[in-house]
């Protein structure tokens, strides 16, 4: 169902694995019928984009209804498909670059990242502060954006360590929608620090992907993955179909570059938010009282 072996390396300045026909066009056409026949959604995010969330009643009686989803995120939620995805990053970044300093043993299938509002306090309490032992486990949602959907860039969330879409639509290029990566202008290897949100007077645009049925992009969520999605228009073309996915952690990730540690810091604010709204930065130096509990 799914032939990850037609994902490729491509250039990058983070671990980006690219492929086309991943899913075959016949299997998309299906998948967009059972998002088509949902009866409901979990949200709406980002101008326009409609989500059936993992880990709502919502989403088990999607799955449960939708057999193609269903097959689809079996095969994701398990500790087999996550390790296949890690050893392909592995294989395909032999220098070292960027590596998860605590590596996860257990593979939780029923969790997922709580999608309530939190403010930064209630976040840092949730995420505790004991860094050894982390969990994995896969989150997932179905979607379906209509014109005037857009991502400013940014990093995920920091207890993310690999994210992924699959595109399902064909849309024209003229249209938006594009998944764009950037990075900062500065040309040094080696940076103090990473904002979550950065100006995009600070980045230049790396490569774009134009949604095409079928394709699908992963790639690592390390401290410089800045991405983004440009405004879509939703004028003579369909609506953008896609799945949007990751294998977080239950607790922040501590990245390394080669030996350098970059640890996060949750930026203070009495807002409730939900957590994939929270600003967090990546620092070279631990900030202090940077264990949450």
């Amino acid at each position: 169902m799914l032939k990850i072996n037609r994902l490729k390396k491509i250039k990058s300045n983070f671990p980006v694995l690219v492929g086309d026909k991943v899913i075959e066009k016949n299997t998309c056409n299906l998948l967009i019928d059972e998002i088509s026949k949902s009866k409901a959604f979990d949200d709406m995010i980002m101008g326009g984009r409609s989500r059936i969330n993992k880990g709502s009643k919502n989403f088990n009686n999607y799955i449960k209804s939708s057999n193609n989803s269903k097959k689809l995120f079996k095969l994701f939620n398990t500790k087999a498909f996550y390790k296949k995805i890690e050893t392909l990053f592995s294989k395909n970044f032999k220098d070292g670059s960027w590596t998860n300093t605590h590596k996860p043993k257990i593979f939780n299938q029923k969790k997922f990242t709580i999608k309530k509002k939190l403010n930064s306090s209630e976040l840092k309490k949730l995420l505790g502060n004991n860094y050894t032992n982390p969990k994995v486990n896969l989150d997932i949602d179905f979607s379906v954006s209509k014109g005037g959907y857009r991502l400013r860039p940014h990093r995920d969330d920091i207890t993310r360590l690999y994210n992924f879409l699959i595109y399902l639509t064909d849309i024209p290029k003229k249209n938006g929608g594009s998944l764009t990566i950037y990075r900062k202008k500065s040309k040094k290897n080696l940076r103090k620090s990473f904002r979550r949100f950065p100006k995009m007077s600070e980045l230049e645009i790396v490569k774009a992907f134009t949604p095409k049925k079928g394709t699908a992009v992963f790639f690592q969520s390390t401290p410089n993955s800045y991405h983004g999605v440009k405004r879509f228009i939703e004028k003579n073309c369909s609506k953008r179909f896609f799945i949007y996915g990751s294998y977080a952690l239950n607790k922040p990730v501590i990245w390394n570059f080669k030996g350098t540690a970059y640890y996060p810091h949750i930026i203070s604010n009495k807002k409730k938010m939900l957590t994939s709204f929270h600003d967090a930065n990546y620092l070279t130096t631990a900030p202090k009282n940077w264990y949450y509990g």
